[in-house]
């Protein structure tokens, strides 16, 4: 799974954890999405309302990349937790256009992060595409 870091590399640093849930592209499924997101953000020392938010920041993203999927598609949601989360959603679609400000789901998302970016790449193997959607939230108080 691709992951853009801060400085570019895709590489995880010292001290991160890295969890990845594939699951069927199936609206039905996000669910599973929304309980590792925000079990992860309590443990990662969200307050009970950061979690909510984070939780359905992934709700958002996920949803978004789940209606573009091809039928058949799989879901991908990478979660790296260091000193915040940055999640990366991604899927691959015939449809090149990942989420983007001209969606409420994006000025959702864009309101509930530190920070978010979309992208799409050739999907490998096909002749599709590979939707990516990352975004990055810190706790407002890190735990001691």
């Amino acid at each position: 799974m691709v992951q853009r870091d801060a400085d570019g590399t895709g590489v995880l640093t010292a001290g991160s954890r890295l969890v990845e849930l594939r699951l069927s592209a199936d609206t039905e499924l996000l669910f599973l999405a929304r309980l590792v997101a925000e079990d992860l953000a309590v443990s990662a020392g969200f307050g009970i309302a950061e979690a909510a938010d984070f939780r359905l920041a992934v709700d958002e993203a996920a949803a978004a990349q789940a209606r573009r999927a091809d039928d058949g598609a799989m879901l991908e949601c990478a979660f790296r937790c260091a000193d915040g989360m940055t999640v990366t959603v991604t899927t691959t679609s015939s449809w090149a256009f990942p989420p983007g400000p001209d969606e409420v789901g994006w000025h959702i998302l864009r309101a509930l992060t530190d920070s978010l970016d979309a992208w799409t790449e050739p999907a490998p193997g096909s002749d599709g595409w590979r939707l990516c959607v990352q975004f990055a939230k810190e706790p407002l108080h890190l735990p001691h």
